[in-house]
């Protein structure tokens, strides 16, 4: 499942993206437990984590980073991270998934859902000094 994040335009910065299966289980005093492991094989219904680390690897600041990435087409994405943009059109527009539609097959609109995601984007809101670095995630669903 290729998973390629991207910045545009901001060639010193190095992005790397890693999947991790959320599994949950019960500790020895009956609490509930998350549990992150690096994914080997997905299977229909697996929770997943999505991590994206970002550094600036060049010698100067850089400002105006976005994190894009697309979203394969057999995941589906938990809205659950309110700093994250999403794109119904591969990259075209971006907004927040309730401000967005989508048009039906008899000539109307309908709200835009998580199945309709195609890429996800975050603005890192300062400049990345020289070796600044940072992540950001989102939750998906092995559909």
């Amino acid at each position: 499942m290729p998973m390629t994040p991207l910045v545009a335009g901001k060639p010193s910065v190095v992005l790397a993206s890693h999947l991790f299966v959320e599994q949950l289980s019960t500790d020895a005093n009956g609490k509930p437990r998350r549990t992150l492991v690096p994914v080997k094989r997905i299977e229909r219904g697996d929770r997943l984590i999505v991590v994206l680390r970002y550094r600036n690897a060049g010698p100067t600041p850089v400002d105006g980073v976005a994190v894009t990435n697309p979203v394969p087409s057999a995941l589906r994405i938990d809205m659950t991270s309110p700093a994250m943009q999403v794109s119904i059109d591969h990259g075209q527009s971006w907004g927040r998934l309730d401000q967005l539609s989508v048009a039906t097959g008899l000539g109307g609109t309908r709200r835009a859902t998580a199945d309709d995601v195609t890429h996800v984007r975050w603005s890192v809101p300062h400049a990345l000094r020289p070796g600044a670095q940072g992540q950001v995630s989102y939750r998906a669903i092995v559909r």
